[in-house]
Formats: C-alpha cells, sequence, structure tokens
C-alpha cells in the first residue's frame, strides 16, 4: 500500500429517514481519491426505506457497513460508530451531506505533516438540491462568512467556542486516539451537539488547525427553512448548552483561574443576551413557550425578563 495511504479512516454516517438521500451520500464517500477507509451506516431508528437503499452498498464494497439501533438521537449514533471504528483518523458525515473528493486525502496529508494537531478542520459550502451548483458560506444563504480559520489550542480555542460554534460536523478530520482518551459526543444535547463536542475537546487542549485548500471542503445541504418553533427551540437548546459548559470551564486543567473567571464572564453576558432577544420576541400569551423558557432559565430570570419583554412589545 502506497505510504499515503497507511492510515485508515472511520467515516461515521448517521441517518434518519433519510433513504431518499443517502444512496447519494454512499456514493460521494466511493469517488473519495483515499481509498482506506471504512464507513459505518448508523440507522436510528428510521421507519422509512434506509436499510433497502443501503444494501446493495454494502454487498458491493466490504469498506461500508450498516448498523440499526432504536431511535436514540444523532449524538447517540455517532457514540454508536465510535464503538465500531478502527481507524486511525474519525470524519462524521451526515447522512444528507458530502465531501470534496480529495477531503480525506488532503486532511490525512495535514494530520500526518502536523503530530501536534488534534483537529484538522476545512471550509464548508451550503447547497440547495435543487440547485446544487449555487453555493453559499452560511445556511441562511445571506452570504455570512463566519468561519473561524485559526491554527491554536487552549484559551484561544475555548475563547472563540465561547462566542458561536467554529465547524460544521462533517468539517474536521480527528485522530481517533483523542477521541478515544476523552468522551464523545453529548448525547443530551438538542441542536448544539457539535458545537459542544468542540468545545469539551478544547478544554481538553486539542490543538485545531484549518486546512486552508481550495479541494478541501465539506457540502451541507440546506433543507426548508426552519418554523418560528423550531427557531425558538435551537435557542433553549443553546442556553442549555451554555449552561453545561461551565462544568466544562471549571474543570479545565489548561487555563488559570483568572481565565476562568473571564470564560464564565463571557459565557454569562451570551446567556443574558440571547434569553433577553427570546423573551422580546417571544409570544407572551403562549403558556407553553413561557413554561420553556422558565423551566430553562429558572423562575426568577424568567419574571424579571418576562415583565422587559411586555414592556418592550408595548413600544
Amino acid at each position: 500500500m502506497h505510504h499515503e495511504y497507511k492510515m485508515m479512516v472511520s467515516i461515521i454516517i448517521p441517518t434518519y429517514n433519510y433513504g431518499s438521500i443517502i444512496a447519494q451520500t454512499l456514493e460521494n464517500v466511493l469517488q473519495q481519491t483515499y481509498t482506506n477507509w471504512e464507513a459505518f451506516v448508523i440507522d436510528d431508528g428510521s421507519s422509512d426505506h434506509t436499510a433497502a437503499v443501503v444494501a446493495p452498498f454494502v454487498k458491493q464494497d466490504p469498506r461500508i457497513h450498516y448498523i440499526s439501533q432504536k431511535n436514540a438521537g444523532v449524538s447517540a449514533a455517532r457514540n454508536k460508530g465510535l464503538q465500531y471504528a478502527k481507524g486511525d483518523y474519525v470524519q462524521f458525515l451526515d447522512a444528507d451531506d458530502l465531501l470534496s473528493k480529495d477531503k480525506l486525502l488532503l486532511q490525512v496529508q495535514h494530520l500526518e505533516s502536523n503530530p501536534h494537531v488534534q483537529i484538522s478542520y476545512t471550509n464548508h459550502i451550503y447547497f440547495e438540491s435543487d440547485k446544487p451548483d449555487i453555493h453559499y458560506p452560511d445556511y441562511e444563504m445571506n452570504h455570512h462568512h463566519w468561519l473561524k480559520k485559526i491554527d491554536a489550542q487552549g484559551l484561544e480555542v475555548l475563547q472563540l467556542l465561547i462566542h458561536s460554534n467554529i465547524a460544521v460536523v462533517s468539517s474536521p478530520l480527528i485522530r481517533r486516539s483523542f477521541i478515544k482518551a476523552n468522551s464523545g459526543f453529548p448525547e443530551h444535547s438538542r441542536y448544539t451537539e457539535d458545537w459542544e463536542f468542540w468545545f469539551n475537546c478544547a478544554a481538553e487542549n486539542a490543538h485545531f488547525s484549518f486546512l486552508d485548500h481550495p479541494d478541501a471542503k465539506t457540502l451541507i445541504r440546506i433543507h426548508p427553512h426552519n418554523t418560528s418553533q423550531n427557531i425558538q427551540i435551537m435557542q433553549i437548546g443553546e442556553l442549555e448548552f451554555r449552561k453545561r459548559i461551565e462544568k466544562s470551564i471549571r474543570k479545565s486543567k489548561i487555563i488559570t483561574t483568572e481565565q476562568i473567571n473571564q470564560l464564565l464572564e463571557q459565557n454569562a453576558k451570551s446567556v443574558k443576551t440571547l434569553f433577553k432577544y427570546m423573551m422580546y420576541h417571544a409570544n407572551l400569551l403562549n403558556p407553553q413557550e413561557l413554561q420553556r423558557y422558565a423551566k430553562t432559565m429558572g423562575l426568577k430570570k424568567f419574571a424579571s425578563y418576562y415583565f422587559k419583554g411586555i414592556n418592550y412589545q408595548r413600544k
């Protein structure tokens, strides 16, 4: 085997009712110029024809494996894939997304050339299924370039991740040895599981390095826009995420007490800003919505912003 192909990549593909799309994703994996890989399709309790679509691929190529589980969420599916993975590196790939054909090859080379790096990540583009040749840098198609390109670890990465996510889930290639030594994806997380995973990796001193190469990127499929209810759920998910990472910050052994306090203060400001926005734009006559907010933030803080929200909406 050529030297470049010695290191195996484990590709973990969680899927739930994507039978109409997953064949395209598997064809895309088969087109990778880097050939030493194994792929695990983790079916998270699909009720559609996913199993029937994947079966011919499993029969055709011994590198592709199909594993079914009861519905437990995307994080549990990714963690199930990690239990089976034997590769030196791990590529997470959602069942509706794609990789540029040289992505694995270029990132393996990147990690092999930089042994101090645990997580190599790349650019991403968003596309609509019916317009695959039109690309955007953001999900909302507003041409907002949000990707932070860093080569760092420790406090610098934590400060960036406190502010916002820095990578879509299929962008990084990760050393499996690092994942094994730390925890997998947070199974209690809603909508922020990749963000929280990167944060926990950073808290364990993972070195993140952006691979700036035009042929290394991931392609994220845009689905119909979220309803206002889904946006609220995502916002609540972020609030819950920010409450959980307080523990990771306090436990981190790679930063000083002063830096811990700075991160906690930065996180608290983000919580305040987000919750203020949510309450100012909430339906204050919807008891179910208000109950979700009160449960997430606590009754005292909720009550304070409830009255501020009333005054704001009266203006």
